[in-house]
């Protein structure tokens, strides 16, 4: 603080002139020195801080915040306030408090009234104000305060030495004093004023401030004009208390030009309070996300809106503060670029607020902001689809904390750095692959257990969506090096078991393994019996602490909680913060997994894998978007929201599917119309191909072949556009596209639909992409189809032999009742029609037996019709009539399925 001369030990601007100063004795003097820092000043007469004693502000993490503050009362408080309540008389009285004047030493004395109000303060009559605030609305019980702060026309230079009062005692002058202290404090913690009146000699051209009335039951007595003065160029101290401060006999008349330091505006005070309801509006706007996601209107999003741009204004203006603390403004910082980067799409702003941010913190060698500040600017860039330049920075940041050994951050990055590889639009699995296996190095010579065991789950994650030809095997050898510290303590996560639980069942799906698949899909229900008692896993929240060891220095704060969170003081290690999926999720996820699974039993239980499929979407439907945890933003919500319409998505496709292997074609189409009523943009690509298909195949088990063969054409499933892809992203999409063309040829099959051209240019096309392909069931289809249709010039009866051969050796190793009864079926058109002999009963046997146990009734019908022809054949009418009875049934309920949807 830069001021000239002492300051005065008087009453300064909060001077009201009833008084005289008093002359304090040599003891007294004495006395008062022991106690300066109580009253504001220290020894030498220099201001000390002191915080509002009555101050209460929301409890955030900020400096300067103690919550505890207004539990503890000032000491003898209560005690003055009902003496000066028995004291003054039973009427209003309005205190006006005027700027000390060195012309008030030169008034002759005169004899205060006697209810304590400065005579000249007070309207004169006959005069009109010049101006009147409208005071505050109060109840009809509460007295109204007396108009003191109107001042007469004729009195607004008060230039000229004004009457001094007589001196009073001086005990009555600090009992006085003592009330007028107690309102005043009470008033500067509630209001904050324009300083000075008009007729003040120090600044007379300062507006003023409506006077805020505060109702106070124990105190009828409330001052109107209670005022903050203005902060002088030459100082900037915070607000200081200058109540009971004695003047010292050596200080003049001649007064300082610096401001008395209890009228300047508390600028810490200020600036918290400003944080404080900037985290009010964000939560506020944040607790309706929910709300707002699920019926998004414009009254909804803008009352949103609002509040986060409220808050937002809140910390622009702290940021405006030339004087905050440097931690303060670079936490403020990195707040207000967190909301513009969640919010908002000012992206110029945030790249701002992080830059000043980082160079701020790098001044004053904050390490730990430091690393949060470019982490979330490199997510920015990302966002910003600039991804050279994103992994370029990120590059750069695991260097420098691999140089001075902040390991932690290096595994943050590093992680960073592998979502951004998976989740670009060409993504790259073979960098993902290196950077996750530097991590498990890393992870494996520092004792970084749940590390290595995550990174290690992560990296056959990524293995799988590449499914090439050697996926399983490194999968499998990606799990056994997770589950090598199973026994240790600080890897027996919940949720990473269940990933590592979930990750093996997918491979023993893919490798079609019968007995494999039940034994680990009883591991997994087991596993997620057992966490439904585990506190520790929340059912709506989606981060898992990793522990890993502690740095030799301070790079984790209460400040990166977001991604490096401190653990307990008396711990050797800190937590890494992960975005994995919550307790609700991963029973959805188990319970498509379940339904998928019980597809290989023998025999199948197709109702207790329809009430799996309907329970995992019954859990989507009630968690709603609080699925993957509580949404931190609005745009992360309508994220959530889109995510959970996509999986809702894949289990009607599931649904559809499973229902038209049983010709329940009324369900098929009620999946098939909400389909078409959830997928709209944004979502794209696999769903809109599956979708598709199942709209195809409704159409075609229906007998609308027209439709059908249209959709199946269209250019969303052509061939041509995925051959040599590689991407990962392809894969589905590309076995989609397979599984259309297949059924466009079987439609070719029949006279109307024929087209002998076009069927050689689709098996031409079908030969380089299923002969070799990795998935089984794809490859045993293709055979299945190549011994089916018929072509021009025809093919070869040994082919079909051998066709028909590959088909039924794989449907047996699969388990796969469906295609094996279709299998046997087309044996027996092709090879036993018309044929004598016990071979070709058994063949026809053997389709019927297998077509009942796969629910279809089409099939069933065919198969039953096909055993009645070779009955015949044989002579034996009785079975052959009874057999052709069975098939017809079957086509009448096969029929009635259909009619039977047609009338929905």
């Amino acid at each position: 603080m830069t001021y000239r001369g002492s300051m005065p030990h008087g009453h300064g601007s909060g001077f009201n002139g009833q008084s005289q100063y008093p002359q304090v004795p040599q003891a007294s003097q004495a006395q008062a020195q022991g106690q300066v820092v109580n009253n504001g000043y220290d020894a030498w007469g220099n201001p000390q801080y002191q915080p509002y004693p009555t101050a209460v502000f929301a409890p955030v993490s900020y400096p300067n915040h103690n919550p505890n503050h207004n539990q503890s009362p000032l000491p003898h408080s209560h005690n003055v306030l009902q003496q000066s309540h028995q004291q003054l008389p039973q009427q209003n009285i309005n205190y006006q408090f005027q700027a000390y004047d060195p012309s008030f030493d030169q008034r002759p004395p005169q004899p205060s009234p006697q209810n304590h109000i400065n005579p000249h303060a007070m309207p004169q009559p006959g005069q009109q104000p010049e101006w009147q605030h409208m005071p505050p609305p109060m109840s009809m019980s509460m007295s109204m305060p007396s108009p003191s702060y109107q001042s007469p026309q004729s009195q607004l230079p008060q230039l000229l030495p004004q009457p001094q009062p007589q001196p009073q005692s001086q005990s009555q002058y600090h009992q006085q004093h003592g009330n007028h202290q107690l309102h005043q404090r009470q008033q500067q913690n509630l209001q904050r004023s324009v300083p000075s009146h008009a007729n003040s000699p120090v600044a007379g051209q300062s507006p003023q401030m409506a006077p805020q009335f505060v109702h106070n039951p124990g105190n009828r007595h409330v001052s109107t004009s209670a005022r903050m003065g203005h902060a002088s160029p030459m100082s900037a101290s915070p607000r200081l208390s200058s109540h009971g401060i004695k003047r010292s006999p050596s200080v003049g008349s001649a007064r300082s030009p610096a401001p008395t330091p209890g009228l300047l505006p508390h600028h810490a005070d200020t600036n918290s309070l400003l944080i404080c309801l900037a985290e009010e509006f964000f939560s506020k706007a944040r607790a309706q996300t929910v709300s707002v996601v699920d019926d998004i209107d414009a009254q909804s999003l803008h009352e949103y809106q609002k509040l986060v741009a409220t808050g937002l204004g809140c910390l622009e203006v702290v940021l405006e503060n030339t004087k905050l603390a440097p931690r303060l403004e670079a936490k403020v910082r990195f707040r207000y670029a967190s909301i513009l980067c969640e919010e908002t799409n000012n992206v110029m702003e945030a790249e701002t607020a992080l830059t000043k941010g980082i160079t701020l913190c790098e001044r004053n060698r904050f390490t730990d902001l430091k690393y949060a500040m470019h982490f979330l600017q490199i997510k920015l860039l990302f966002s910003q689809q600039k991804v050279k330049a994103a992994m370029i920075a990120v590059d750069g940041r695991i260097r420098d904390a691999e140089v001075v050994k902040h390991f932690p951050w290096v595994y943050a990055f590093r992680f960073l750095k592998t979502s951004m590889y998976l989740q670009s639009a060409n993504p790259s699995e073979t960098h993902a692959l290196e950077n996750l296996k530097a991590i498990t190095a890393l992870a494996n010579q520092r004792n970084d257990r749940a590390i290595f065991k995550v990174a290690s789950l992560l990296e056959g994650l990524s293995l799988l969506k590449t499914m090439k030809d050697d996926a399983i095997v490194r999968i499998q050898a990606c799990i056994a090096q997770a589950l090598k510290y199973q026994l240790e303590d600080s890897v027996r996560i919940p949720q990473v078991d269940a990933l590592a639980y979930m990750l093996d069942l997918a491979c023993s799906l893919q490798q079609k393994s019968v007995q494999a698949i039940m034994q680990k899909l009883k591991c997994l229900q087991d596993h997620i019996d057992n966490a439904l008692t585990n506190k520790s896993w929340q059912s709506v929240n989606a981060e898992v602490l990793l522990p890993i060891e502690k740095c030799g220095q301070v790079v984790i704060s209460q400040d990166t909680s977001a991604v490096l969170r401190p653990g307990p003081d008396d711990a050797s290690y800190d937590y890494l913060v992960m975005s994995f999926w919550s307790k609700l999720e991963a029973y959805a996820v188990s319970y498509t997994y379940s339904g998928l699974a019980l597809l290989y039993q023998n025999p199948r239980h197709d109702k207790r894998i329809f009430k799996l499929w309907q329970e995992a979407s019954t859990q989507l439907q009630r968690a709603g978007v609080k699925l993957q945890g509580l949404p931190n933003s609005l745009p992360d919500a309508i994220t959530r929201a889109d995510r959970q319409r996509e999986w809702k998505c894949y289990l009607n496709i599931l649904l559809g599917l499973h229902f038209a292997t049983h010709t329940r074609w009324a369900d098929v189409k009620q999946c098939v119309v909400e389909l078409e009523t959830n997928v709209k943009p944004p979502l794209e690509g696999i769903v809109v191909l599956y979708s598709k298909y199942l709209a195809g195949v409704y159409h075609q088990g229906t007998g609308d072949l027209r439709t059908a063969s249209s959709i199946f054409g269209n250019r969303i499933f052509s061939l041509g556009d995925n051959n040599g892809s590689n991407s990962s992203s392809k894969t589905t999409e590309l076995d989609v596209s397979i599984l259309a063309t297949f059924n466009r040829i079987w439609i070719m099959q029949h006279p109307d639909y024929k087209d002998d051209h076009l069927t050689q240019e689709l098996l031409g096309q079908l030969h380089p992409l299923c002969n070799e392909h990795p998935n089984l069931e794809i490859r045993t289809a293709y055979n299945l189809v190549l011994a089916a249709v018929q072509t021009n010039p025809p093919t070869p009866m040994t082919a079909v032999k051998a066709y028909i051969s590959t088909v039924l050796n794989n449907s047996q190793h699969l388990g796969n009742v469906q295609l094996l009864s279709i299998a046997l079926n087309v044996m027996r058109a092709k090879l036993f029609q018309s044929i004598v002999g016990d071979q070709a009963l058994k063949s026809a046997k053997a389709a019927s037996n297998q077509a009942k146990r796969s629910g279809n009734t089409l099939w069933m019908s065919v198969a039953d019709g096909m055993l009645a022809q070779s009955y015949d054949v044989q002579g034996q009418s009785l079975d052959a009539r009874k057999a052709w009875e069975d098939a017809t049934q079957y086509a009448r309920q096969a029929f009635d399925m259909m009619r039977s949807e047609s009338s929905v």
